[in-house]
């Protein structure tokens, strides 16, 4: 079920033209899309003389509490507009300048006006053009339009001159896009954005130029921000300019929707390369925010000196740790502890440098030993990082009985089960922002955790 003022909404105005346009086909050719969730009966979208949207049913009996329809129906509504009535001096005016345009222009032939056009083949229908005439192969309708007039009757013109193999021109005596009808926004909406004026002055342009000349009013999209924005052209055209699709039922002089679909095309490009760019600087200056804190909590550790006071270093290590949860990396609780962030910075620059920094030991491998026995929590990390780093080699220099080695190949099948050798979730972030991910295990493809995992002390 559908939110109907919702759906309505959600379009814009020449979209929702079209929308109309084509559940009203539908709906004349038995192709339900839509129907009333109270009563079942099939709905198309409908408009108000102020272009106010709303769905009406098909027909109505009464049955249904939802009344969309007014008391005539299109029919009758028609018959009374135009019982006894005769052609106005006004219409006539203008079919009369549509063949003095045509006249002009000795490629046009067989002009004709009010001539009986008979549907081909015994198909039933028939219609009688303002104006008919040829170019070619090309057959031509001109309809003068001059009052408003129903939707079904401008689709059901465009229905039989498709079927014809045949095009439509809907011919208008003025046009401003300020004042238009809702007939003329059926006519412009369904010919892609294009509308045509024929008047005096387009006449003798035909006439001095020997070439049918019209008055076209065609919506010109430009960009607006991350939006595309409507302009309109006025405009005399050479019938040559014009590009006829007899299957669309168009005649344009500006290809409205390929120019909005590249303008669009071009709002996403540049929207997509705005927002990299603006990651791309959102990243640098998260890095240089990172690396900052990362800096400053080195230099508190390294440049320890025995002689600082205690409480003044702890205020100034909670405060750093302040920062660090800022960064969801700091230790947690009310007092951190001062001496696990020391014990991480020595690891990570002992790591990194390939020499103890911060232990009282002579090398990387006694260092080992040392976590072995008194942090194994810390042991798996201390192996990827030497990894990462690029110093395990050292390690293994160091490692001259291969006491070290034989410890690890010992303990190997408990190094990822054992919940001694699993840290505290919070210290294992904190060391992970301090080493820049060298202490976490590089995930690669097949990548196999049990063994990979359990190798990175060796």
């Amino acid at each position: 079920m559908l939110d109907v003022r919702r759906l309505i909404r959600a379009f814009r105005y020449e979209r929702a033209i079209l929308l109309r346009q084509k559940l009203k086909s539908l709906v004349k050719s038995d192709e339900t899309r839509l129907v009333c969730a109270t009563c079942g009966v099939p709905v198309y979208l409908a408009c108000s003389t102020s272009k106010r949207f709303f769905f009406r049913h098909r027909h109505e009996d009464g049955s249904c509490p939802a009344v969309t329809r007014a008391g005539f129906t299109e029919a009758e509504i028609r018959a009374m507009k135009y019982r006894g009535t005769q052609e106005s001096e006004a219409h006539k005016r203008i079919k009369e300048l549509v063949l003095r345009s045509l006249s002009a222009d000795p490629r046009f032939t067989e002009l004709l006006s009010e001539k009986t056009w008979r549907s081909s083949e015994g198909l039933p229908g028939l219609r009688r053009p303002d104006v008919s005439a040829r170019l070619e192969n090309l057959r031509l309708a001109f309809e003068v339009q001059l009052s408003t007039t129903f939707l079904d009757v401008v689709l059901s013109r465009r229905e039989f001159y498709r079927s014809e193999r045949a095009a439509l021109v809907w011919v208008l005596p003025n046009f401003h896009p300020n004042y238009r009808r809702m007939t003329d926004d059926d006519i412009l909406f369904g010919n892609n954005s294009n509308i045509f004026v024929v008047d005096e002055i387009t006449a003798a342009a035909s006439e001095s130029a020997s070439t049918f000349i019209l008055k076209c009013w065609h919506r010109k999209p430009v960009i607006d921000g991350d939006r595309i924005v409507d302009e309109w052209v006025e405009r005399l055209v050479c019938w040559d300019e014009l590009k006829v699709d007899v299957d669309l039922q168009t005649v344009v002089a500006f290809d409205y929707q390929v120019e909005a679909a590249k303008l669009l095309e071009q709002i996403k490009t540049e929207k997509a390369a705005r927002i990299a760019a603006q990651q791309v600087t959102a990243e640098r200056a998260k890095a240089a925010l990172e690396n900052e804190l990362r800096e400053r909590v080195f230099r508190f550790v390294l440049d320890d000196d025995d002689n600082d006071e205690y409480m003044g270093r702890h205020k100034g290590w909670l405060a750093i740790n302040g920062c660090l949860q800022t960064q969801n990396c700091g230790l947690e609780g009310k007092y951190p502890d001062l001496m696990k962030v020391s014990r991480l910075v020595h690891l990570v620059a002992s790591a990194k440098t390939g020499k103890p920094v911060g232990f009282k030991y002579k090398n990387l491998a006694e260092i080992g030993h040392h976590l072995f026995h008194q942090h194994p929590d810390l042991l798996l990390a201390y192996g990827f990082m030497l990894r990462a780093f690029g110093t395990k080699s050292i390690l293994d220099r160091d490692d001259r009985t291969d006491r070290w080695a034989a410890k690890v190949r010992e303990e190997r099948p408990n190094l990822l089960s054992d919940p001694k050798y699993r840290m505290a979730e919070d210290e294992e972030r904190l060391l992970a922002f301090l080493s820049q991910g060298a202490s976490r295990k590089p995930l690669m493809a097949n990548d196999n955790r049990d063994q990979d995992g359990g190798r990175a002390a060796a």
